[in-house]
């Protein structure tokens, strides 16, 4: 099944308020995007302007454009935050093994992100560690950055090479009607749509264009049943041969 999964990114406290009010009227899930000016050029609000969100009973996740994603899990936790995203290229092996557990301390999902540049094979060593994968499918930081065209074709190359299947895959970035068709087909199943949802004046009417634009997938042809053979019949002409045979035997005797 694809879930469609809007995005709240914004700069300051009164456009996140009014971006999540927003989205909460269409979507059961939301992301948070969390920026920090050095690992992307770009700032979001801080953290301690990012509400509770407990009360609004959906699910929360927080996709961490961060260079040290550590100072920010057990906060999210605290408000409510189920699903973690981080990116590995900031990251020693060491880091990023003791921030999954961190997160697993915290009762948190756990999902690897990377950058269009960043290889396949970053990911491979903790497949079996994590919930899911994040593909950036743009250059992160500004909502509305042009799409990666090779996006489909990293997510097919991470698809052979996974050793975990139950292994979620997403993407981030670049999400529309003409983009989302080829994602999922190369295996995504989780989709995160920042400017075409987030950003449209008619966020409900986005949403429903972005799943109607999803391949559906044809069900499998149903096996040809073979019905045991009856037996043969023996033609009716000769079944009255045969009956008329016995009878003018019977009435000779």
């Amino acid at each position: 099944m694809i879930k469609i999964v809007p995005t709240v990114l914004a700069n300051t406290e009164a456009e996140f308020g009014m971006k999540l009010r927003k989205l909460l009227k269409v979507a059961d899930e939301l992301q948070f995007d969390i920026m920090d000016g050095k690992f992307v050029p770009s700032m979001s609000i801080p953290i301690h302007q990012i509400p509770e969100v407990r009360r609004y009973r959906k699910r929360f996740e927080a996709h961490l454009m961060v260079q040290n994603p550590g100072a920010y899990i057990q906060p999210m936790a605290r408000r409510g935050i189920k699903r973690i995203l981080f990116h590995v290229e900031p990251l020693s092996d060491r880091t990023i093994r003791n921030l999954i557990d961190l997160c697993r301390k915290h009762k948190m999902e756990v999902v690897l992100a990377i950058n269009p540049e960043t290889p396949v094979s970053k990911l491979l060593p903790y497949v079996k560690l994590i919930d899911g994968v994040l593909f950036l499918g743009v250059h992160p930081g500004f909502n509305g950055a042009p799409y990666v065209a090779k996006t489909p074709a990293r997510i097919k190359e991470f698809v052979r090479k996974n050793s975990n299947p139950a292994l979620v895959v997403q993407v981030d970035g670049g999400m529309t009607p003409k983009t989302i068709a080829a994602v999922v087909a190369a295996g995504a199943t989780r989709i995160n749509s920042g400017s075409f949802v987030s950003n449209a004046p008619d966020p409900a009417k986005a949403l429903r264009q972005l799943y109607a634009a999803v391949p559906v997938a044809k069900p499998a042809a149903k096996p040809k049943t073979r019905t045991a053979a009856s037996p043969k019949r023996a033609p009716a002409k000769r079944i009255g041969k045969i009956v008329k045979t016995k009878l003018s035997k019977w009435t000779s005797k």
